[in-house]
């Protein structure tokens, strides 16, 4: 009983003395790989938003008002897949058919989204939706509309 007193005793100090000697210590685990490419870093939406060129939904979707819009990209992919920006939209109505996937989160404005079959969501200033690839709608703003958004996917 004695020596499994004084095993149990010194059996922690022993094993502590031997894990830092060199010939029992694990091996390190090998250093992370280092990525190929560029050097990732994020990428900041800006403050303000640079000045933009205008352009307009083709004339015959447009159904009323001067939906006027700009779209700045912030980032896109290499392959072009993937794209982050800052959108804005005057007052006014138009048809929709959203060619790839996109998360929006409204920083200003407020608009009416209807789809295809006639159910509607108004969204404003604060809200955060995706619309999906194949989406077919009306978007009515009612308030000049400034958006972050992104999307994913090729257009067809």
């Amino acid at each position: 009983m004695e020596i499994a007193r004084l095993l149990h005793t010194l059996a922690g100090p022993m094993l502590a003395f031997a894990g830092s000697m060199p010939a029992f210590r694990r091996p390190a685990a090998p250093p992370p790989p280092v990525l190929d490419g560029p050097v990732r870093r994020n990428v900041d939406f800006p403050v303000v938003q640079p000045a933009a060129a205008t352009y307009w939904p083709e004339r015959s979707c447009i159904l009323s008002g001067r939906p006027e819009q700009t779209a700045t990209y912030v980032y896109e992919s290499p392959d072009k897949l993937f794209a982050a920006g800052i959108w804005t939209c005057r007052v006014g109505k138009f048809r929709i058919d959203f060619g790839r996937d996109e998360f929006i989160h409204l920083l200003e404005g407020v608009v009416i989204v209807t789809d295809a079959e006639g159910v509607s969501r108004t969204y404003r200033a604060g809200d955060a939706f995706v619309t999906p690839k194949g989406f077919s709608g009306t978007w009515d703003v009612i308030e000049p509309v400034r958006k972050h958004f992104t999307y994913y996917g090729a257009v067809d």
